[in-house]
């Protein structure tokens, strides 16, 4: 598999000192947790050692929209400043219209890359459908832009090296996407272990876990005010039952996992049968 070697090729040696172009390599960094999230900054700076990096995400936590749409509401914007001093652009809407916005308003050129992350928690297995942060990277794939989604194991948002070296790892990825480039409508999901990249076991290109990956219950309560019941949804990671080369049980293995999607679910073969059986 190219990506596979092409992994193997970046790990044995450092960063590539990528040479200065006349045309620079236009890097949209965005994310679900909000604009002021750690692991976006981690990967802000990280980031700027392939590129140009220009930020623009959510104003406050969007996880789990999914590919949900800002679409009733108007869409305010904030000039935010990062941990790092970099800045930063926050839209009050999805990943998915953060992202068109972006792309179709805010940014002068068109992305060279786009890369969503660094998310507070995994995303693997079939989880990926409900991430915010997965669904940045579809919708810029769906665009026709190489993409990536990284997710990091950790949910201390004061886990300082381990966005370090969840950072470091998508930067990896990303030069590996910057030389060879993606099929059209592919895009990668890289899930970063706790720990740096001295902790790590390696990177494990993996196939996507049928798991859901969580235990969701729904707690009730009452409303002091009128007494009527309510529900706050109780998400909790469960654990990988899945095969050793998915993305849910080697990342728990302490690989760093680089999962190829594809955009759209359209089914070849079911169309087929579907076509004969109608044809009778």
């Amino acid at each position: 598999m190219k990506i596979r070697a092409a992994i193997a090729v970046v790990l044995a040696g450092a960063l590539v000192a990528w040479p200065r172009a006349q045309t620079p390599y236009r890097i949209l960094l965005t994310n679900d947790d909000g604009v002021q999230a750690p692991g976006l900054a981690a990967a802000a700076a990280a980031l700027t050692a392939l590129g140009e990096v220009h930020v623009i995400a959510p104003t406050e936590n969007q996880s789990g929209k999914g590919t949900s749409l800002t679409m009733v509401d108007p869409i305010h914007r904030i000039d935010a400043r990062l941990a790092t001093g970099m800045t930063a652009i926050g839209l009050m809407a999805t990943p998915v219209t953060t992202v068109r916005v972006a792309i179709g308003k805010l940014l002068t050129a068109r992305p060279d890359l786009v890369v969503s992350g660094i998310n507070n928690g995994v995303n693997t297995g079939l989880a990926a459908y409900i991430s915010g942060t997965v669904a940045g990277a579809r919708e810029a794939a769906a665009l026709g832009i190489p993409a990536i989604a990284a997710s990091l194991a950790s949910r201390a948002a004061g886990d300082v090296a381990s966005y370090a070296g969840a950072a470091e790892a998508t930067v990896r990825v990303a030069q590996i996407v910057r030389r060879d480039g993606l099929p059209k409508g592919v895009f990668l999901g890289v899930n970063v272990p706790e720990g740096t990249m001295a902790t790590y076991k390696g990177f494990r290109v993996t196939r996507q876990g049928r798991g859901l990956g969580v235990v969701e219950t729904f707690e009730e309560r009452l409303s002091p005010r009128t007494g009527k019941p309510y529900y706050w949804n109780r998400m909790l990671e469960a654990g990988a039952t899945d095969a050793d080369d998915t993305d849910t049980v080697a990342v728990k293995q302490g690989y760093v996992t680089v999962t190829p999607y594809r955009v759209g679910e359209f089914d070849p073969a079911a169309f087929e049968s579907l076509s004969r059986a109608l044809a009778r």
